[in-house]
């Protein structure tokens, strides 16, 4: 029988100690969040031997992102006073084609982005001929590869690479007060908490930690992109005032159902078989129309800062796509960019793994549900 993970607070941050050989985890605030956590994998998650080890290292790896944080802000005390300046930023409902944009993006050198492997060790980002021998970025290839080892499938759901872009997510989740794990593991004990939290603390921990990682290059514009962003978007916001905000839309009877499929599996990774499918599609389509009713009133008085991707056309046009956004925001798509993202097209990497299937009544949900619950925002971008 395994501990139980409430009773191991201050083992897992002496096991992080160990890891790192580093101790200083910053403000103690991060703990409420932490036991709640804790608590809640231990009361309402039927934890398999595997999924106990996956939930114990789940929280081992933020704790040592906490440290490796501490230790870059205190070797570079300048970091704070880094300007970031107009980021452009992907969000969206998941499942709307934020992760294909955001790698066709990032194929334009004049960007920036958060890379996988960084967002495990955040340090300012070394050159990139030496990530192959940099012990942290092989550890990140090894923890990816043993993860899709076990959960094969997701490949096709949601690729990670350690040394390609990845979400803001995986740093956000730092400060213990993150979507991130209710969404990924059956925690309506942390749900209920998180719920009447605010992200403000994560947020501002968030933007600091970027101006570490991009300190080496700190004029380089940001490319960033989280879907969690479109439902904090007055924290966004509040960190990059002058933010240029890409939201991308798909109909939401397409994209909540494939979403629960991708959630589901990554319960399986706590849960097993015992992960049930049933209740995550009303947690999900609450919390993703909440999300879009609080964006919307918040783009109302700064239209010139949030330009619309419609699925649809970005799958049949995506270098059109591109045009558009850049044209919106001032960019300048250059030949060298052009050619990158034509090779990145013709590749085609998002299908490389198969095809994600799913069935929307698997997840509690039905189709006229979802009509129902999405009325207003079907119409709005003529999902029929």
């Amino acid at each position: 029988m395994s501990a139980r993970l409430q009773d191991l607070e201050d083992e897992l941050h002496r096991a992080a100690v160990r890891a790192t050989r580093l101790e200083d985890f910053g403000e103690p605030d991060y703990r409420a969040g932490l036991r709640v956590l804790l608590s809640a994998f231990d009361t309402d998650t039927q934890l398999t031997e595997v999924g106990w080890q996956f939930a114990y290292g789940v929280v081992l790896g933020t704790l040592t992102a906490r440290l490796q944080t501490q230790k870059g802000w205190s070797e570079h005390p300048g970091v704070p006073e880094i300007a970031i300046e107009r980021p452009l930023v992907i969000t969206g409902i998941p499942r709307t084609g934020t992760t294909a944009l955001h790698k066709l993006l990032s194929m334009d050198p004049q960007f920036q982005g958060l890379e996988h492997w960084l967002t495990e060790t955040p340090m300012i980002r070394p050159a990139r001929e030496n990530w192959e021998s940099h012990p942290s970025y092989r550890a990140s290839v090894a923890n990816l590869d043993a993860y899709f080892t076990l959960m094969p499938q997701m490949r096709k759901a949601h690729d990670m690479v350690a040394g390609e872009v990845d979400e803001c997510l995986e740093i956000l989740r730092q400060s213990f007060v993150s979507n991130r794990f209710g969404a990924g593991a059956y925690v309506p004990t942390y749900d209920n908490w998180f719920f009447e939290q605010s992200e403000r603390g994560s947020y501002r921990r968030y933007v600091d930690v970027l101006r570490l990682i991009g300190a080496a290059e700190p004029r380089k514009r940001w490319l960033l992109k989280n879907p969690g962003h479109l439902a904090q978007m007055g924290c966004l916001l509040e960190v990059f005032p002058d933010a240029c905000v890409v939201l991308t839309h798909r109909d939401p009877l397409k994209s909540i159902p494939s979403l629960c499929s991708t959630l589901h599996m990554a319960r399986r990774m706590f849960e097993g078989d015992a992960a049930r499918a049933e209740v995550i599609g009303p947690r999900e389509c609450r919390y993703w129309r909440q999300a879009l009713d609080s964006a919307r009133e918040m783009r109302r008085s700064r239209p010139t800062q949030f330009f619309d991707v419609d699925h649809r056309r970005f799958v049949t046009d995506p270098l059109g796509t591109v045009r558009g956004i850049y044209s919106f925001f001032g960019l300048e798509l250059s030949a060298v960019a052009r050619e990158r993202m034509q090779s990145w097209i013709a590749a085609d990497p998002t299908s490389r793994h198969g095809k994600h299937g799913y069935k929307l009544e698997d997840f509690g949900m039905s189709a006229e549900g979802l009509r129902e619950e999405f009325t207003a925002y079907r119409a709005e971008f003529g999902f029929h």
